[in-house]
């Protein structure tokens, strides 16, 4: 070795030294700068998204140290509108942004097209997926899948236990009706008719079974609960497909008409005519709506009040209320619809078109998906799962409360099959669903207008708004 020259040894020792300084100043750098990359999620406050998606930006933080999820919330009035603003711009501000059923159809175009190779549908509930996960895109024809749901939430038969586990109640009831007084058995809307009536005139509650009379929601909350039994049960309507026309649901006939260019209407069909008719039944049991609308808002607190009504066709989303309420919540249970179906109300996420860190927001929809976090959300959040797998963890997890077990097995049993869905008709939905719900609240408190003449009127509404929405028209 010449006296000039470095031995390998040391220049390896050197060399060393140089690239421990620089992880070291690296990782120095980054303490100070924070993580080189942020993964932003646009949703609405309150449950479920925004505590959901809160917990889930936590876990898939330890799981990439080098990513910081942001979540962004906004009331549910303002989310949609923000969210559009960014993607119209085909600004990369959120890279997952959430939607519901009713709103699928204003975010799905701007939204990445899943595949299974991003993320895995094969647990995923059936109907939670249909319901809104997939988009008919009229400007080609073409299902598309754009979200994945992040819970399982909708309509389903939330009662109180104290009334419906009573041996005296059941036999009665049996005596007067031929039927079981047991929500899991009402196999029609005649017989949460008859429960009503049989609360009512014994004078046990003040009210029978309670659903919302408010002129928002009596069209997808009230009246297409009752239609959806007959819509799933009747070939003639659905022409084999339960859930109707995918982004139409239940209100439309599963097939086209001859000639027709557009869904059409079913609710002016005789199966229209029966529940509107077994709709001013039920609310002949209820407050008096010119008086006192029940509302998502108010319908918990009147089932909570003694004395007040047995049971309610409420969201399964209220039911954390329940936990954290004054209430007694193991008093409380849940069965599907009638017809072991449920009205399903969903919110999904998606990964946005212009993301710049489309492969990371993939990884966090299948994070939300996974049924480790879905379980662990129910426990921590009581948010419902949208995977079997997730189900079967929770229904098996002894450590949980048996009456929080019977709600999951109650939950999974009302979404496993079939479903009923709302329409969403893009920028018009609310006015859509306010002008068909006045005719219908005109209908169930006035005994002189028919059945009939309610629901052409309904139909002619949406005949105009699915007309409109493939026309590409805001009215």
């Amino acid at each position: 070795m010449s006296g000039g020259s470095i031995s390998r040894s040391v220049l390896a020792a050197v060399v060393v030294i140089v690239v421990v300084t620089a992880v070291l100043g690296a990782l120095a750098a980054y303490r100070l700068r924070g993580p080189s990359v942020t993964l932003t999620v646009a949703t609405y406050t309150g449950a479920p998204a925004q505590p959901l998606l809160e917990l889930a930006a936590e876990e898939f933080m330890k799981e990439h140290p080098g990513v910081k999820v942001n979540v962004v919330a906004y009331p549910f009035s303002q989310y949609i509108t923000n969210e559009l603003t960014v993607l119209q711009s085909r600004s990369p501000e959120y890279d997952v942004v959430t939607y519901t059923t009713t709103t699928v159809g204003e975010v799905a175009p701007y939204l990445l097209q899943l595949n299974s190779s991003a993320v895995n549908a094969t647990d995923i509930l059936k109907p939670d997926l249909d319901a809104a996960g997939l988009y008919y895109n009229p400007s080609n024809g073409s299902v598309e899948w754009v979200g994945v749901p992040i819970q399982t939430d909708g309509l389903v038969i939330i009662y109180n236990t104290k009334y419906f586990d009573n041996a005296t109640l059941q036999q009665e009831f049996y005596d007067e009706y031929h039927a079981q007084l047991n929500p899991w058995t009402w196999h029609n809307w005649s017989v949460v008719v008859d429960v009503s009536q049989f609360f009512v005139q014994h004078n046990i509650t003040k009210y029978g079974v309670l659903a919302f009379t408010d002129q928002g929601d009596l069209l997808d909350n009230t009246f297409l609960p009752i239609f959806g039994y007959f819509y799933i049960n009747n070939a003639t309507l659905n022409c084999g497909n339960p859930m109707g026309v995918v982004s139409f649901g239940t209100l439309f006939y599963g097939c086209p008409a001859a000639g027709a260019r557009y869904p059409m209407p079913a609710v002016n069909s005789s199966a229209g005519v029966q529940a509107l008719e077994l709709l001013r039944q039920l609310v002949s049991y209820m407050p008096n709506p010119t008086q006192l609308q029940v509302t998502f808002d108010n319908e918990l607190e009147l089932l909570l009040q003694n004395g007040t009504a047995p049971a309610a066709v409420g969201y399964i989303g209220e039911m954390p209320d329940l936990v954290q309420s004054r209430a007694n919540a193991s008093q409380f249970a849940i069965a599907p619809l009638p017809g072991s179906t449920i009205r399903i109300g969903l919110t999904y996420i998606g990964v946005s078109k212009y993301s710049a860190h489309k492969r990371l927001a993939l990884e966090f929809l299948q994070l939300v998906e996974s049924p480790q976090f879905q379980e662990l959300a129910f426990t921590s959040a009581y948010v419902f799962p949208s995977t079997r797998g997730a189900y079967e963890l929770i229904i098996s997890n002894s450590s949980l409360p048996a009456y929080l077990r019977e709600w999951a097995q109650a939950a999974l049993a009302a979404a496993n099959t079939s479903a009923i869905v709302a329409p969403y008709f893009p920028s018009i939905t609310s006015s859509v669903v306010n002008q068909a719900g006045e005719y219908i609240f005109n209908y169930v408190t006035s005994a002189q207008q028919s059945p009939q003449a309610a629901a052409q009127e309904v139909a002619g509404v949406l005949a105009r708004a699915v007309e409109a929405y493939y026309q590409g028209s805001p009215s």
